[in-house]
């Protein structure tokens, strides 16, 4: 470990929680940070004892956990669980809940109502939500009621309808000035990270030289403050096509059908189990 990687980790708190204020105090001297979908405890403990900082309980369970096509079935009642099992397999990643579609769009009292479950019933440390200035009341709410809010930019999963498509570049052309228009009402609404999906590296690195708080990318290329992937797409267990920033970092779709067929194998020749897996 080099002196600055070394310097960089202590500057990460021990023991303890990390916090919005961390996440912001990281981008502030520089350093990028990483997040990652979970939603099981074992995962949650893996990524964390890796030093992803942040978690991210996120609505894409409905796809990855659930089997749907698009994030939109998810309810909050299925949603917590997850949180709480994150929470629960973690000591210091900082968890942040999705609130799911249809939970907080109706105004801010539907989405503080939904929150609170999410602070409360969850254990997580922070909410996202998605949209722009049509948010505002919603996000204002939140922080005023002293919850951390994050937003979400670009490419938004839950209007997977309206826009034709969940792999459709956003933000393109004046598209991208509204978007830059956006992030900043979020950061002033009291936004503590706003995340960009799918957007151009070029808007991506103008949201984040526009904003102080961070910017989470996934898509929007080099220049935000930090980075999220699904995990399953990181690790490599999902197959076919893949959005075109989708980067495998394991098989573990071939490792996982690897040891099911060598199981199954052993099973079925009477090889498991053997003595040496059995009981005197």
């Amino acid at each position: 470990m080099t002196e600055t990687s070394m310097t960089a980790a202590a500057a990460w708190p021990a023991g303890r929680r990390i916090t919005i204020r961390d996440l912001q105090a990281a981008t502030d001297r520089g350093e990028r940070w990483s997040m990652l979908t979970s939603y099981d405890t074992l995962t949650a403990g893996v990524f964390e004892q890796a030093g992803v900082r942040a978690l991210l309980v996120g609505d894409t369970s409905a796809e990855m956990v659930l089997g749907y096509q698009t994030t939109v079935p998810m309810t909050m009642d299925q949603l917590v669980p997850m949180v709480q099992a994150v929470v629960r397999g973690t000591r210091t990643a900082l968890v942040v809940a999705d609130l799911p579609f249809g939970s907080y769009q109706s105004g801010p009292e539907a989405a503080l109502a939904s929150a609170v479950r999410q602070l409360q019933e969850g254990g997580a440390q922070a909410v996202k939500l998605e949209g722009g200035r049509r948010v505002l009341p919603q996000v204002r709410a939140l922080t005023a009621a002293g919850i951390p809010v994050m937003g979400h930019l670009g490419l938004t999963p839950q209007s997977v309808h309206a826009l034709g498509g969940v792999t459709r570049v956003q933000g393109r052309g004046a598209a991208g000035t509204e978007l830059v228009r956006d992030a900043r009402a979020l950061e002033a609404a009291g936004a503590f990270a706003v995340v960009l999906e799918a957007v151009p590296a070029e808007l991506g690195r103008q949201v984040s030289a526009a904003l102080r708080v961070p910017t989470v990318g996934i898509g929007a290329g080099p220049y935000c403050d930090a980075q999220i992937l699904v995990w399953q797409d990181m690790a490599g267990l999902t197959t076919g096509r893949l959005p075109r920033f989708v980067k495998q970092y394991a098989g573990m779709h071939d490792t996982l059908l690897d040891a099911a067929r060598r199981y199954s194998g052993d099973v079925a020749a009477g090889r498991y189990p053997d003595p040496a897996h059995s009981y005197d």
